[in-house]
């Protein structure tokens, strides 16, 4: 089984990161890809891969604060992506407004992504991992099965009308339990993630910000293969992988 699952990998090797030209995140909230790839963000932006951001839901729910609940929320979320994503250098940020927690379906979300996918071309697709043990949040449960059916599918005009000859690379799954892309960054970049979680004022006071970015840091460097260096995990597959490629997991 080893020896299959190399023979698997190597028929399957993917470019590096830094090798694709557009990168398309898609995230359930505004906040997910900052806080799971902004370091990643902040420097492949750096490098003059062009970043776009597609946000699925309109954030509203993210409160204790029932006052706050609905379209309130909604905007300050927005406003604090808009701040984050600039320190970051993303390029430009898509708003499906879809009700956060609300009840829309996995098929309206994989169609408009579809068409996104067919307009901007990204080499490389991001989003949040659906298939990870003990996601429970239906947001993001439904962003990253959407995210990861538009992107084994975009051509087929039977779900969407029309079609396209652009060729989707890769798609990256961050929150993984099954990394197997480590990209390396460096202090600079770090702090500039946590300058862009900082923004994000609605979901976190100062005490859960340094726990956070206490968690984030730890993380960085439990998971890089070498000592000294600070890395972000990820789970990155060339489409094929996800339709009966049953070893995936494991690539």
């Amino acid at each position: 089984m080893k020896q299959f699952v190399h023979e698997l990998k190597g028929m399957m090797k993917l470019p590096k990161l830094d090798s694709f030209g557009k990168m398309l995140c898609v995230q359930p909230h505004p906040d997910d890809a900052d806080i799971s790839m902004g370091a990643t963000i902040a420097k492949l932006s750096q490098k003059g891969i062009r970043i776009y951001y597609v946000t699925v839901t309109d954030g509203s729910a993210g409160t204790r604060d029932e006052s706050l609940v609905g379209k309130r929320l909604a905007e300050i979320r927005k406003r604090e992506q808009e701040k984050a994503a600039e320190i970051l250098g993303v390029h430009e940020l898509l708003w499906l407004e879809f009700e956060d927690l609300g009840d829309y379906s996995i098929e309206q979300v994989r169609e408009k992504l579809i068409q996104i996918i067919r307009k901007i071309e990204p080499e490389i697709v991001f989003t949040v991992d659906p298939f990870a043990p003990y996601e429970v949040h239906p947001d993001h449960l439904k962003c990253g099965m959407s995210t990861a059916q538009a992107v084994s599918l975009y051509r087929l005009p039977k779900l969407v009308p029309g079609t396209t000859n652009h060729n989707v690379a890769a798609i990256g799954f961050f929150n993984t339990a099954f990394p197997n892309t480590f990209y390396p960054i460096e202090q600079e970049h770090l702090n500039k993630k946590f300058q862009a979680i900082s923004q994000h004022r609605s979901q976190f006071d100062e005490t859960s910000l340094q726990t956070l970015f206490f968690y984030l840091t730890e993380k960085s460097r439990a998971y890089s293969p070498m000592e000294g260096q600070l890395v972000e995990p990820f789970k990155v597959l060339p489409p094929m992988a996800l339709h009966v490629v049953s070893e995936a997991y494991m690539l």
